[in-house]
């Protein structure tokens, strides 16, 4: 009994410190000390054979694609290509003389593609936020859409379909093809239904929910600390702001390169395309600069948490509710749902939950008869379903972002986050249990 009760208390140290703001470095070491301590382990042998084991192995996954993405998004924010790519798909999807309502959905969707289409080649979503942020301030002033719905229409483009679906080159999907063997395109047909399903759902709440703050007489209005992009700088033309993106996608998806290497090659070509619209040599060393600091925080940050879970995984309480899980009368797509949320829960991160998830039920899935693509592809949409509770990093830091208060600011990152990603992935398992054969 007292392994369950330390495993609560380690979780609810997590929940407790996160929504006040500790950093996740220390968090995960507490309440992996917490937990060692209640159940009478060896703290030194635990935390140097356990805890900082997994703390490395999982560094060492998720480091060089995040390291990689961050020095590619640096060179994109301050060449100005990112802002060139979001214009000009804005310009395109929103149309002046239509409807309040039209303009809000047309507002919705272009702030949707910019970020998931730059995440989904591969951009670290962290970056992809700070780097899109200043564009979506905009496209909203243009509609007059209140400045809290910000992080909400992001959380869409950069962490749901854009890390879960077919052929991203997000983390997520990555994890899941090293766990697997599986292709990154694993459950192809089946991951473009779940992101069109996870799209509308989000797109049709945020406008009910935007027109009913502008009814009780809510507007856009600026942060004190918003900063708008300089309109005169010169910037890369389209084509040759998103060439390397499209490289990315075909070094990745077509000629099956790794995503460091893959990513890498594309940064190199950034910064030959981008370079007279850099602030020279030194601009590009300081951006080399602050693209690794970014990458080691998320890193360790995720790392650390993975370190705490691996030290719950060691007690056979653990074991017995994954067993309980299995134990269901229900279908093994639900267990293998419910067993990604259940880590995804406990992390607050969606690569966690796949890195210590998919192994713990990848067996009893093919004995049970699902697919690998079944599992690739239903896990990786399973990862994103509450990921992002109030408590997680990534919405402590997209409201540090956005300086906006957790209650304004996180009910539409619930609606995206959480409401369309659990839409998203049923139908995702439901159309693959109903055409298996499709890839």
């Amino acid at each position: 009994m007292l392994g369950y009760i330390s495993i609560f208390i380690g979780m609810a140290i997590v929940m407790i410190l996160m929504m006040r703001n500790w950093s996740p470095l220390i968090v995960g070491i507490v309440a992996a000390a917490v937990v060692i301590v209640l159940n009478g382990l060896p703290y030194s042998e635990t935390m140097s054979n356990t805890y900082f084991v997994k703390f490395c192995d999982m560094f060492q996954a998720l480091f060089p694609a995040i390291f990689s993405g961050s020095l590619l998004a640096q060179v994109f924010n301050r060449s100005g290509a990112v802002i060139t790519i979001a214009d000009k798909m804005a310009n395109a999807m929103f149309r002046e003389g239509s409807s309040q309502t039209q303009k809000y959905i047309s507002a919705i969707l272009a702030l949707i593609a910019v970020s998931g289409i730059v995440c989904y080649c591969g951009m670290n979503s962290l970056v992809t936020l700070i780097a899109t942020y200043p564009i979506a301030l905009r496209i909203m002033e243009r509609a007059d859409i209140p400045k809290r719905f910000v992080m909400g229409i992001l959380t869409c483009g950069v962490y749901t379909f854009a890390m879960t679906g077919p052929g991203s080159a997000e983390i997520v999907n990555i994890l899941a093809m090293q766990i697997l063997g599986t292709p990154s395109y694993s459950g192809f047909y089946g991951g473009i239904v779940a992101i069109i399903v996870e799209i509308f759902v989000t797109t049709s709440l945020l406008t009910l929910m935007i027109k009913n703050d502008v009814k009780r007489g809510a507007k856009f209005e600026y942060g004190s600390k918003d900063l708008l992009p300089i309109e005169d700088k010169p910037r890369p033309g389209f084509m040759k702001a998103f060439a390397p993106l499209l490289l990315l996608l075909l070094l990745f998806n077509f000629f099956a390169l790794d995503i460091f290497t893959a990513t890498m090659i594309s940064w190199i070509v950034s910064v030959i395309l981008f370079y007279p619209y850099l602030g020279g040599m030194s601009e590009l060393k300081e951006s080399v600069s602050i693209g690794g600091k970014m990458a080691f925080i998320p890193t360790g940050s995720v790392a650390s948490i993975v370190g705490f879970t691996a030290v719950v995984q060691t007690l056979p309480e653990f074991q017995s509710m994954i067993d309980g899980i299995f134990n269901l009368n229900v279908p093994v797509g639900f267990i293998l749902i419910l067993s990604v949320c259940l880590i995804a829960a406990i992390t607050g991160s969606s690569s966690s939950s796949i890195r210590i998830a998919v192994p713990l039920v990848m067996e009893r899935c093919q004995e049970a008869g699902l697919s690998l693509a079944y599992i690739h592809r239903v896990s990786c949409f399973a990862s994103s379903i509450i990921d992002e509770l109030p408590w997680s990093s990534a919405v402590i830091i997209n409201m540090d972002i956005a300086d906006l208060k957790l209650k304004d600011g996180y009910p539409p990152i619930f609606v995206s986050s959480c409401v369309a990603t659990l839409c998203g992935t049923a139908v995702c398992a439901i159309f693959m249990q109903l055409f298996p054969y499709l890839p």
